[in-house]
């Protein structure tokens, strides 16, 4: 009589929870490992989820699936071991999927949630996917123990279902299946899901921009794959299911199934990985993109082997009751590719929504750009009103436009003076005083925007007073701003949440841990923590406390969400029918919390969407009201990593959207600290152009800088500006001015980036003159046709390209006290000329000239001499 698989069973998963566990106690954030634990438990339903539903259900699973496996016949323990680990990542998926849908349904039922169901649906089976992935090297131990324990189980035995194979649930006898017409009908039920997969994975998944070409089993339309991946998909099934899919109980076969459809995925990983490696582009000098992109395909392969398992599941109870018939299964097979042809060849394949057609939304109009007069409107002066921008279809995409309908790139610099900062020194000030000799400077500088950052904990000081005096601050900013032409964006900003996630005094850290510090953005009613530890591990965003306040956050708690979304309707309404204010950032660099990706995804649009809507509700109610683009930031991973996921795509209907993430590649992203480079400063910038596109939004860089040797990095910073340039993207650069107490720089001896003081003793250094000066460089602001190019010739400045119509919207920034001296001009002619007058002697060299030609329609160029 053989042994009962029930003790090896129960070894494997215990050896998984205890790794499970040992993981949440390494690893607070769960960023890493599959659960994290922050610690200080609080009587609130959605902190237990994890706990209470995700890792029981696991587990539960887990051993379900270990008995199943256990009672196949076996070759030899390597074999069990892959099948215990495949149904182990199984178990672990839908434990997410579980976990995700015991989360969001609440706050559905709450109406505090307002994402659509469907795609959000489709977000948290995809996202189980990071389960898997983090699993993956976990569950191999406890695998390898179960096998090495399990009992030898006889083929004979196990066809027989006598005592080599002890009853478990649903291992009653069933009539048999071949592996051939399990593996066609769960082939039938992925392609005949082709179109739904194909708007949620591979290129279509939230990582999807980050793809080049693709073997993907449910392609999208014009992309690669679909019958032969399918087939590359079938085959690996077949292989997997022929050595437990005949002549066992229902159950163990069903765990065939499982592990067949995880090595399913897997080859197909593999397959992409072999791909990518003879992929060029994967490969450039200098950078390691073959790392990151390898996770990003493992992502996708990880959750499609649980939908892959899902399906194989379903096929093998259906596949036990369909009658037989000698050609079923080869028909099933052919019927599943034909479809999946069929979806691969169809224009417009299901999933794929256009990026390009823009819906008006509050009131917005959208207009194409009109034809010009030959003869030039006389130029507006500097200190009127300023243009209002919106966003609008343009033949290159959706784009920042002015009332013309010319695309405006808006290149200027954050600023933090309004903004409240933790004293790291309480003797020394956090910020410095905002002038309006700052806005003149930056104009100088050939600049015509700032990000200006806000603090929610200087708008809102107690919870429901919205405070006038600071809205009244902000007012004058804008006013200082519209006097010299800059346009502002107001930025709510937080860097590790606010200024009250500091460690008391004498706390002690465990090792590779330090204590916390103050930082800015929410008021201290806000900042709902529960005593959890003030420790950072690495930076800021991977302390639990400021997890656990933005996960209160994320969720609502005591209303402190409502309380920002009401603040910015307030602010909003302030300046509703303001057209220097360019728009509204929401939440500057939302952190991932304790539920990562559903937090920093899922949850975070809900934000956004919540928001979106109070603003337009506001702006609608002010007479001269109107629309301001909505700034939408992807969470602090962008910023740490240059990828992340996107929200989902009908997130909200509103149009006035900007896709604005903060490009720090080859700067201060996570790589550089392993002394690699994953994502160059060009690759980040093209994933956040086909982020953009995927979004159906036009890009603008947030934030982006060099914080070391400017000398050294000036090769970066002249590669970056070439990079915005070439695709006539804006951005603002951080940051204007800094103190000396400001977390971002104490106790460093020198405070700024581009302007910079001495520190402690707060003495002007002056204008850091190696950024200065590439940031200043002449450059377009407007671009009436994508075609238009700026370069050097020599010493002399060229401008050209071909406009499809007549326009007087062509405006180029050109640095230098004189006049700009044409020496040739073909198909174009001057319409007008602004002096900038110079800055403070501090900024240095400084001033310049605002050019708006006419071009005819056509070729045209534009020569200068050297300024």
């Amino acid at each position: 009589m053989t042994r009962s698989p029930c003790p090896a069973a129960r070894a494997s998963v215990l050896a998984l929870a205890a790794l499970l566990l040992l993981g949440a106690a390494a690893d607070p954030s769960g960023l890493f490992v599959p659960i994290g634990w922050t610690g200080h438990p609080i009587a609130l339903w959605w902190w237990w989820i994890p706990y209470a539903i995700q890792l029981p259900l696991w587990l539960g699973l887990a051993y379900a699936g270990a008995r199943a496996v256990l009672d196949l016949p076996a070759r030899g323990p390597w074999r069990r071991a892959f099948a215990l680990w495949a149904l182990m990542l199984v178990a672990g998926g839908l434990a997410a999927v579980a976990a995700g849908a015991a989360l969001l349904l609440p706050l559905a039922f709450a109406q505090r949630y307002v994402l659509p169901a469907a795609s959000s649906a489709a977000f948290v089976v995809w996202a189980c996917g990071y389960t898997v992935l983090k699993t993956a090297l976990i569950a191999a131990v406890p695998a390898l123990v179960g096998a090495l324990l399990a009992p030898r189980v006889p083929a004979a035995g196990a066809a027989a279902g006598g005592a080599a194979a002890r009853p478990i649930p649903l291992s009653r006898p069933t009539p048999p299946a071949t592996p051939t017409a399990i593996a066609g009908l769960a082939l039938l039920l992925l392609a005949l899901l082709g179109p739904w997969l194909a708007g949620h994975w591979w290129q279509g998944g939230p990582l999807g921009y980050a793809y080049a070409d693709l073997l993907a089993p449910t392609p999208r339309s014009g992309a690669p794959g679909g019958p032969l991946a399918l087939l590359l998909v079938g085959a690996a099934l077949l292989f997997g299911l022929r050595g437990g899919a005949r002549g066992a109980g229902l159950a163990p076969r069903l765990g065939a199934a499982a592990s067949a459809a995880v090595g399913a995925s897997v080859a197909l990983w593999l397959v992409q990985a072999l791909l990518l490696w003879n992929d060029p582009d994967a490969q450039r000098p200098g950078e390691q993109w073959w790392v990151p992109a390898l996770v990003v395909r493992g992502l996708d392969a990880a959750s499609f082997a649980v939908v892959l398992a899902t399906l194989a599941g379903l096929a093998t109870l259906l596949a036990a009751r369909l009658p037989r018939h000698r050609h079923a299964d080869a028909s099933l097979w052919v019927l599943a590719l034909l479809i999946a042809a069929g979806t691969a060849l169809r224009p417009g394949a299901a999933g794929e929504t256009a990026a390009a057609g823009l819906a008006p939304a509050s009131g917005a109009t959208v207009a194409s750009t009109p034809a010009a007069a030959a003869t030039a409107p006389p130029p507006a002066a500097v200190h009127a009103g300023l243009p209002r921008l919106r966003v609008a279809a343009t033949p290159d995409g959706p784009r920042l436009v002015d009332p013309q309908g010319t695309p405006v790139v808006l290149h200027g610099v954050n600023v933090n003076q309004l903004g409240e900062y933790f004293k790291r020194d309480p003797s020394l000030p956090a910020t410095l005083p905002l002038e309006a000799q700052d806005f003149a400077d930056m104009a100088a500088l050939g600049m015509n925007v700032v990000r200006l950052t806000l603090s929610w904990s200087r708008l809102e000081p107690q919870p429901g007073q919205v405070s006038d005096a600071y809205i009244a601050r902000i007012r004058t900013a804008v006013d200082w701003a519209r006097a010299h032409g800059v346009y502002v964006l107001l930025d709510m900003h937080q860097d590790g949440w606010g200024v009250h996630v500091d460690a008391p005094p004498g706390t002690v850290c465990r090792p590779g841990a330090d204590p916390m510090v103050g930082w800015d953005g929410a008021p201290l009613w806000a900042t709902l923590t529960d005593g959890t530890d003030p420790c950072q591990v690495t930076g800021r965003d991977m302390a639990p406390n400021v997890a656990r306040a933005f996960e209160s956050f994320y969720m609502d708690r005591a209303g402190i969400q409502s309380h920002l979304v009401a603040a910015w309707a307030r602010l909003a309404a302030a300046f509703a029918a303001d057209s220097t204010v360019v728009g509204y950032d929401l939440l500057n660099e939302p952190n991932f919390a304790e539920t990562p990706p559903l937090a920093s995804t899922l949850l975070l649009a809900n934000y956004h969407a919540r928001a979106i809507r109070a603003v337009r509700a506001a702006e609608a109610a002010q007479p001269g009201g109107f629309a301001h683009p909505v700034f939408v930031e992807p969470s602090i991973f962008w910023s740490g990593f240059g990828v992340d996921n996107l929200p989902p795509r009908d997130f909200t209907p509103d149009r006035q959207l900007v896709f604005a993430p903060h490009l720090y590649n080859e700067s201060i992203t996570s790589d550089q600290d392993l002394g690699v480079n994953f994502v160059s400063i060009e690759r980040g910038d093209a994933l956040a152009a086909a982020a953009a596109r995927r979004l159906g939004m036009p890009l603008w860089i947030g934030e982006w800088g060099f914080f070391k040797s400017p000398e050294r990095e000036a090769p970066l910073l002249a590669r970056e500006l070439a990079a915005e340039a070439d695709r006539h993207v804006g951005s603002a650069f951080w940051v204007w001015k800094q103190s000396c107490s400001d977390p971002h720089v104490y106790p460093g001896s020198v405070a700024g980036n581009l302007r910079q003081w001495r520190c402690p003793t707060m003495q002007e250094i002056g204008t850091q003159r190696a950024i200065a000066t590439p940031l200043s460089q002449a450059a377009l602001r407007g671009v009436p046709d994508a075609s238009a190019r700026l370069a050097r010739v020599g010493a002399a400045l060229q401008l050209q390209g071909r406009a499809a119509t007549p326009a007087c919207t062509l405006t180029l920034w050109v640095p230098g006290d004189a006049d700009p001296r044409e020496v040739e001009v073909l198909g174009a002619h001057r319409a007008d000329a602004t002096r900038v007058p110079p800055g403070q002697a501090s900024l240095g060299p400084s001033g310049g000239w605002l050019l708006r030609y006419c071009t005819a329609g056509g070729d045209y160029r534009v020569t200068l001499a050297a300024p």
